[in-house]
């Protein structure tokens, strides 16, 4: 096994083990957990299984595999990422019949963050050739800087405000056709090499206008943005909605 894939095996079993502590709050006892895997082929003993939630033991790899595959495609362990961005997005309408949404629940909570992350590069949402995550300052860095973190590549920050002792400015305008107003993002020519893979990261989509300043940014460093990944979006034409600016386009859950 070589070095790269040591670490994905590594990772992987770390997050089963986050996994099995979420998913264990579906069921009331270790027993009903057991049979649950059992029913899709994987065996476990109750002594190792409580090992497992309780971070006192790591499977092995085939068995990591085997908890992975049950965890990710049994609907009975309710860990699909529509449903655990959906108990921790509070949303609701204004007096106007607007959607509001609150992220900060889900931002806030490391174990669930990690699991989203995790769930997003083990149904192979991110491309394989990415090299660095952009994303803008805001409610959207946690989530960016987490799914860094399990991929072990850099995440830089879109600043509205040039950072100290850093010269070499770029910026790109957000276009808010709400606010009837313009504000600028920028990064350091240095934090974004030329023909790297970007992977474009935020956390709500409303109109797109910052995600196009992302772009906009990543083109104006000679890279090349891949990929846009959304936590959540506002707008029923979102739905259908799989590209922007010519970059391929995923939103994890949709409020309409």
């Amino acid at each position: 096994m070589s070095s790269a894939d040591s670490y994905i095996d590594a990772q992987e079993k770390l997050m089963t083990l986050n996994l099995l502590q979420i998913a264990f709050k579906q069921f009331e006892t270790y027993d009903r957990m057991r049979l649950a895997l059992e029913r899709n082929g994987v065996d476990v003993s109750i002594a190792n299984l409580s090992r497992y939630i309780y971070g006192k033991a790591i499977p092995k790899s085939k068995l990591k595999d085997e908890l992975l595959r049950a965890l990710t495609q049994d609907s009975e362990f309710d860990l699909s990422l529509k449903k655990l961005i959906g108990k921790f997005v509070k949303h609701e309408k204004d007096v106007h019949g607007k959607v509001r949404l609150s992220t900060i629940s889900l931002l806030d909570d490391s174990r669930i963050l990690k699991a989203i992350s995790f769930l997003v590069i083990y149904n192979q949402m991110v491309p394989k050739e990415i090299s660095k995550i952009l994303t803008a300052e805001g409610d959207a860095v946690p989530f960016a800087m987490t799914l860094a973190h399990i991929l072990n590549i850099d995440c830089i920050i879109a600043r509205k405000h040039k950072p100290l002792g850093v010269d070499d400015f770029i910026t790109a305008d957000i276009q808010n056709a709400i606010q009837g107003r313009i504000e600028s993002i920028g990064v350091s020519e240095k934090s974004i090499h030329p023909q790297e893979k970007i992977l474009i990261v935020e956390d709500v989509i409303r109109t797109g206008a910052t995600l196009s300043a992302l772009v906009d940014l990543a083109i104006k460093c000679i890279a090349e943005p891949v990929k846009i990944i959304v936590l959540t979006g506002i707008g029923s034409s979102l739905e259908q909605q799989k590209m922007l600016n010519n970059i391929e386009l995923e939103i994890l859950k949709v409020y309409k």
